[in-house]
């Protein structure tokens, strides 16, 4: 079985990617926040040289914290430590900027990025626009070891919206979407990204869907808070937030009572960032994938839960991953939301799930 796991880049971490690949995890990728976190590209060279089948990359990176020259040097020079095992996951962005108090990449500027990136990774000159210049770019040296453009690099494009999923069609190889383990919401989101790919010209299957979802094994005796309050945390809200908008556009088809519950969820989240009052955006992010922060406590409902987070004993594990997969999903990725127990979440993983597939 295909299996990815995320999680942010802590540099002291870096063993759990070998203890992931060995029990059974394909995928591994690492969230860029210049704010948050330690440095993705510095914590996937360690990680490379630590292992040697589980796949690498960004999950994600975006175009404005890194240009695409810079963005391609990275992932080909990663592509030289690990070759053939390196994937460029990328996406507008939402901590890695916002905790900046900075914008999202536009959707044009994502794609722009994207295919800048693909051209140079695969050792062609392309024309790159920055700051009001096109100008024409190109690995100088591809003989010299400096970099790896001869083992491809697959593009992994994070969607959150209709706009972003018709642009992913055209390039990537695979879309990362917020997805739990359910039927309507994956069918829905399979589909319409079946539709893109073809509207883009491309060959049936030719694009993953990759899954995202939060996850926690409950032990005996436990229940969907324990899931919260010692494993998720607040990502259910995050599947709420890159979803709403296009949930609101297929409202007959998923139901009022899920899109108000995550639009409501959402949006008491996000707050009111114009009252006097508000906290500065330093703080709205100091406590981001850190386990849970109590306020947001209130927001996270069983039905949110159950709708977005692989989460249950054991055998449900089994089961709804199952059942992802069943429904249109091609590649599960658990997204590991608190750094300080993801040690004890890739085992529960390995053992629940893989050590069965």
């Amino acid at each position: 079985m295909e299996f990815a796991i995320g999680t942010c880049a802590k540099i002291d971490q870096v063993g759990m990617v070998k203890q992931a690949e060995d029990l059974g995890v394909t995928h591994f990728g690492v969230g860029e926040g210049p704010l948050l976190f330690s440095d993705p590209y510095q914590f996937l060279a360690l990680a490379a040289r630590e292992t040697s089948t589980i796949q690498l990359g960004t999950m994600v990176t975006n175009p404005l914290t890194r240009i695409a020259p810079v963005t391609a040097n990275s992932h080909a020079t990663l592509n030289a430590l690990a070759p053939g095992r390196t994937f460029l996951g990328i996406g507008t962005a939402n901590n890695a900027l916002r905790s900046m108090g900075n914008r999202p990449a536009r959707v044009d500027e994502l794609e722009h990025s994207i295919q800048v990136s693909q051209e140079l990774l695969a050792g062609r000159r392309v024309t790159h626009k920055w700051h009001g210049q096109e100008t024409e770019v190109e690995f100088l040296d591809t003989e010299s070891g400096w970099y790896n453009v001869k083992d491809r690099v697959p593009i992994y494009v994070a969607a959150g919206g209709p706009k972003g999923l018709q642009m992913a069609a055209k390039y990537a190889d695979a879309v990362v979407y917020c997805l739990g383990p359910n039927p309507d919401m994956i069918g829905l989101i399979r589909r319409e990204l079946d539709k893109a790919v073809a509207n883009a010209g491309r060959p049936e299957g030719s694009v993953k869907l990759v899954g995202l979802t939060w996850f926690y094994q409950l032990r005996d005796g436990q229940t969907w808070e324990d899931g919260v309050t010692q494993g998720f945390g607040s990502g259910p809200i995050s599947s709420c937030l890159t979803n709403i908008g296009l949930m609101n556009e297929h409202r007959a088809e998923l139901g009022d009572q899920i899109v108000d519950a995550s639009y409501q969820a959402a949006m008491a989240y996000l707050g009111d960032h114009s009252a006097p009052d508000a906290p500065h955006y330093l703080e709205v992010w100091s406590k981001y994938l850190r386990g849970l922060d109590p306020k947001h406590l209130p927001l996270i409902t069983k039905e949110l839960v159950d709708y977005w987070c692989l989460y249950g004993s054991p055998a449900e594990l089994r089961e709804k991953t199952a059942l992802m997969q069943q429904s249109g999903v091609d590649l599960v990725q658990v997204f590991l939301s608190n750094p300080f127990t993801a040690e004890r979440d890739i085992d529960d993983i390995g053992r629940s799930i893989l050590a069965h597939a």
